[in-house]
């Protein structure tokens, strides 16, 4: 029996459904035009506490000469990409691109909010170790459209490395 037909793959969609729940539920904080949220911490408050608390110098230097005078680009780059990897993730569509986006955004998190306090850094290599699962098993083929995708275009390489 191969290993494929052992293994139960209801469990990884269910994950990627939640994970995807997730990244859409957390651009409530940073909507667009100001990326503010009615009450409480927006985006800008979050990079200022990067450079506050930045684990490495270098990277609490570039938030705050890149990021941060540079503020709208990078905000709508951030929502964009979050609202991608979200909608990727919920409807199983180019689930490895949006897992491949997913993990560097994890990775960045954990190295922006490291030593942030009251932040709790493995919570950024749970959802890294999420994205990255995502990425090498497709989670898309089972209750998302890349199964769909994958039967459509057998032929494509690329849909095959994206799905």
């Amino acid at each position: 029996m191969k290993l494929k037909e052992r293994t139960a793959l209801w469990p990884i969609a269910a994950a990627r459904l939640m994970i995807g729940i997730l990244w859409l539920f957390s651009l409530r904080w940073k909507m667009p035009p100001d990326f503010m949220p009615a009450t409480g911490q927006g985006l800008m408050d979050w990079l200022e506490l990067e450079v506050q608390h930045a684990a490495f110098e270098f990277y609490g230097d570039f938030v705050a000469a890149i990021v941060i005078p540079n503020f709208t680009f990078f905000a709508w780059i951030i929502f964009l990409s979050e609202l991608l990897v979200g909608l990727s993730l919920l409807t199983g569509t180019l689930t490895r691109l949006g897992a491949g986006l997913g993990l560097l955004l994890a990775i960045n998190l954990g190295i922006g909010l490291l030593e942030v306090p009251g932040e709790w850094p493995w919570s950024y290599v749970m959802l890294a170790m999420w994205q990255g699962t995502f990425l090498v098993c497709g989670a898309g083929r089972l209750f998302g459209s890349d199964g769909w995708l994958r039967n459509k275009y057998p032929t494509s390489r690329m849909l095959k490395l994206l799905t």
